[in-house]
């Protein structure tokens, strides 16, 4: 029961993140609206109503089918060139920003249901001219025919719509504030689950406890949980996760802990239950969506692209992001109704997020003093919440990163003392028994004196 349970569940995360789940979807709708227009199209209360109202109404069995004929050309046309924006999107966004927001963007529901409505359209188009017979103008789908002109003028507003969307959706500054906002709403359902937990609980002493390995190649992307609940649960079992989300897995790595041994089938169960793929959703887990976010802005900072203000940006919102952050405990579990929860797994410590966020920043921002100045900012807004004694400590460490990075990379006079006022402040911030150093200023040579 539980690989079904499992096949189901990664039928669902495939289906729920594909392009054609909404047009699909929706084609099937309009397939279905076809076949009851087309039941109760001759129905003697029809035929009679049909009788009474004459406006819109198409009378001609071949007035009818020029009518469908050119509307499915047309749509179909706008489908066409749709579907060719959306790819232009696509390798623009990849191009520019980072492959890894192309998922994103192809998971876009708004995008899909256009899509969705064109296909709709057409399909029932197609089918009505089917129920068009050539000889006999009696029977002429006239009521079928007037709600496809309706659905090929809201087809126009779509469209319309379609490339006031689409010309947003290139921007950076939208696909930035879309992360942003789905990181934010990911790491507030997080705080709401633990709030509702008076006592949470803490890491189980799990050194002595039995190890069970993959058996699969692939990043570790979602878990059902409820899967594993049942089984824990039925057997009596606790359980720890010894990977981090989006973390590259090798077959014969330990993937989890046991509080006790277990058989070869109930192991290969809980295996089941992870699902591995390559692509990163935002709205999986907070961890993508700032590693998107930092992506876009290290992409921003690469010479083809030399736009720093962008990745200034992107450092902003992440210290938003990494300041609802701290407030969150450094494990994740899988809460139980009537019993403490049995499964635990680790979340990134605050240093590695960090250093997996902003140093790559800091790496490909180390010549700009904007970005230098702006990765100082953060932490500094990050030290005037409230922290943990080794919060602050890791906040600090990256402070001093950063500042080493100012002192091999930036030789400029003026950059380096904007750079040590930053410091100081942070110094006072922090109240530091061992203050940050500032970076050293060359002095003026004889001729710059003279200038």
């Amino acid at each position: 029961m539980s690989r079904l349970s499992n096949t189901v569940f990664r039928l669902y995360q495939r289906t729920l993140h594909s392009l054609a789940l909404y047009p699909t979807l929706i084609a099937l709708g309009f397939f279905a609206l076809c076949l009851l227009v087309m039941h109760i199209e001759y129905q003697p209360w029809m035929m009679s109503l049909k009788r009474s109202v004459d406006v819109g109404l198409v009378r001609n069995a071949e007035n009818a089918r020029l009518i469908l004929s050119t509307l499915v050309g047309g749509i179909l046309t706008l489908t066409v060139f749709s579907f060719s924006m959306v790819m232009v999107v696509l390798n623009n966004a990849a191009a520019a920003l980072s492959p890894r927001v192309v998922p994103g963007l192809i998971s876009d529901k708004g995008h899909q249901k256009t899509l969705g409505f064109y296909l709709g359209t057409i399909l029932y188009s197609l089918l009505l001219i089917t129920s068009i017979e050539q000889a006999n103008s009696t029977f002429v789908p006239s009521l079928g025919v007037l709600l496809a002109l309706a659905m090929g003028i809201a087809c126009l507003g779509l469209f319309v719509h379609f490339i006031h969307s689409i010309s947003r959706s290139i921007q950076v500054e939208y696909i930035l504030n879309n992360l942003y906002q789905t990181t934010l709403e990911k790491l507030a359902a997080r705080e709401a689950k633990l709030s509702c937990i008076d006592i949470l609980p803490s890491w189980p002493d799990d050194e002595r406890w039995e190890q069970v390995c993959a058996r699969h190649n692939g990043y570790f992307k979602e878990l059902n949980t409820n899967a594993i609940n049942t089984i824990l649960c039925e057997h009596d079992l606790h359980m720890t996760v010894m990977i981090h989300r989006g973390f590259f897995v090798m077959s014969g790595r330990p993937l989890f802990k046991l509080n006790r041994t277990v058989d070869a089938d109930i192991a290969s169960s809980l295996l089941d239950c992870f699902d591995f793929f390559i692509e990163e959703y935002a709205h999986a887990h907070y961890l993508f969506g700032c590693t998107q976010i930092s992506e876009i802005a290290v992409k921003a900072l690469s010479p083809g692209i030399n736009d720093p203000g962008t990745a200034i940006t992107a450092i902003d919102m992440l210290s938003v992001l990494f300041s609802k952050r701290l407030s969150l405990p450094d494990l994740d579990f899988a809460p139980l109704d009537d019993e403490p929860p049995r499964l635990f797994h680790h979340e990134l410590s605050l240093d590695e997020l960090l250093q997996l966020v902003f140093g790559p920043i800091r790496n490909y921002g180390s010549d700009d003093a904007s970005v230098l100045f702006g990765l100082l900012q953060a932490f500094k807004n990050l030290l005037y919440h409230p922290l943990r004694p080794q919060q602050k400590t890791d906040v600090l460490r990256h402070v001093s990163s950063v500042q080493e990075t100012a002192d091999h990379c930036l030789h400029n006079s003026r950059d380096r003392e904007a750079i040590n006022q930053l410091i100081a402040r942070i110094n006072q911030t922090s109240e530091l028994k061992q203050p940050i150093a500032l970076l050293a200023i060359p002095r003026q040579t004889a001729t710059q004196k003279i200038n």
